[in-house]
């Protein structure tokens, strides 16, 4: 099929550099050809549908990359009968977001979705309603012709983020959240000069998305690596977008929210959203996500990770002090240590990382969390003198910390243990 590939009516291939060439445009169809989600919406489109595949996937393809979903722009009528094709093809339906014209059809396919929508004026036209020049190129399918918007295999060479034409941005602020976005996730991209005060403008009104589009966007930001959604972060704020997502705190916060985001050694976007919140204090950071509409979930685990010892005495962490973590940061012991070895002093970084071991051996993890205990219940209740309430759960949460720190082995020891704590009163702290 790439050998079809033909120069579209807007694209100039007469300069030098190797993203102009005709090698280059048949070379990108070719990895875009080798995708299965591509390959199938070749096969199910017609030429009265006058499918186009746009935006990331072909950006993508010239990069050498196939990462992302695909999207695909059918002719006015066509995208639900391309649609149904597609899922058909896939095994999966068809699931419609939106209404007419900014309807878009959705057909999940393995474990990618083809996103599929209809021109609302000339392929060109439609083109230049995108976000940047590099989500501008296209191919048509099954023919594979090339057309993008002026300049934009310029700007791929270049690496430059640019607008396609003015106003872009202010049609959708969430425009300057995507902007930071790419650069987290394109390497060595840059905002092109003549594109910021538009996003500057676009990112004062970003108060006004709805909290779930801001959500997906900053999902996909912080999913990059963290030094790069870090240096996304501070485009963010050199543009005063991100005063805008947080508003009411100090720059001096956000600052170091950004520094300890930066800190965390692999991507967890829950985890890099408590970090850069965390500077905050635990009130904000709650109204954020709430605002944010992040699931229950995740509010749990930012009031978790808020809880962490991050500080202590500079001394080598005991097998009592890594089992008490773990245990306190179940069910999120990953991302736990994630935030500490990110905001905690160097003492709770040892601790981190002595439980990283035991994360490693899931057995292990099993038997500090449930470690079995060598009294039935009753005996153990009856021990303690302590009725059914808090009180005895508390005792008992004590008695499995021991277990599991091997401060307890055998039937004899564990009678001891609870024997010398039958003297405890409610309210009274003795059991640690």
């Amino acid at each position: 099929m790439a050998d079809r590939i033909r120069e579209g009516r807007n694209v100039t291939l007469k300069t030098t550099g190797p993203l102009k060439t005709k090698t280059a445009v048949r070379r990108a169809f070719g990895v875009l050809m080798r995708r299965p989600d591509a390959r199938a919406a070749a096969s199910v489109a017609r030429p009265a549908d006058r499918v186009r595949i746009v935006g990331g996937a072909v950006r993508d393809a010239f990069l050498g990359g196939k990462r992302g979903d695909l999207d695909l722009v059918a002719s006015p009528g066509r995208a639900e009968a391309l649609a149904r094709d597609l899922a058909g093809n896939a095994g999966t339906r068809v699931v419609a977001v939106g209404t007419p014209p900014k309807r878009i059809l959705k057909v999940p396919f393995r474990e990618r979705e083809i996103d599929i929508w209809e021109e609302t004026k000339d392929p060109l036209t439609d083109l230049l309603r995108r976000d940047f020049t590099v989500n501008t190129l296209s191919f048509s399918l099954p023919e594979g012709v090339f057309t993008s918007a002026t300049g934009a295999l310029a700007d791929l060479e270049a690496k430059r983020l640019a607008p396609p034409r003015p106003g872009v941005f202010l049609e959708d602020p969430l425009r300057a959240l995507r902007a930071a976005r790419f650069l987290a996730e394109l390497p060595g991209f840059h905002v092109a000069r003549r594109a910021l005060p538009e996003l500057r403008e676009a990112g004062k009104s970003l108060r006004m998305v709805a909290g779930e589009r801001v959500l997906a966007e900053i999902d996909r930001l912080l999913s990059a690596p963290p030094s790069d959604a870090a240096r996304a972060l501070r485009f963010l704020e050199r543009i005063g977008a991100l005063e805008i997502l947080l508003q009411g705190t100090a720059a001096r916060e956000r600052r170091r929210g950004i520094s300890l985001l930066g800190k965390m050694k692999t991507p967890s976007p829950r985890v890099a959203r408590s970090l850069l919140l965390f500077p905050m204090g635990p009130k904000r950071v709650e109204d954020f996500l709430r605002r944010w509409k992040t699931s229950r979930e995740e509010q749990r685990l930012a009031s978790r990770l808020a809880a962490l010892p991050l500080r202590g005495p500079r001394r080598t962490p005991t097998r009592r002090d890594v089992v008490e973590l773990l245990r306190r940061s179940s069910p999120f012991e990953e991302e736990s240590l994630l935030f500490l070895l990110a905001a905690g002093d160097r003492r709770a970084r040892d601790l981190a990382a002595a439980a990283q071991s035991i994360l490693r051996r899931p057995a292990s993890l099993r038997r500090i969390l449930k470690p079995a205990r060598p009294l039935p219940f009753a005996e153990i209740s009856s021990l303690l003198g302590l009725p059914q309430g808090r009180e005895l759960g508390r005792a008992l949460d004590a008695f499995d910390l021991a277990l599991a720190s091997r401060e307890i082995r055998g039937p004899r020891a564990a009678r001891a243990w609870l024997e010398a704590r039958r003297a405890w009163k409610p309210g009274v702290r003795l059991l640690t």
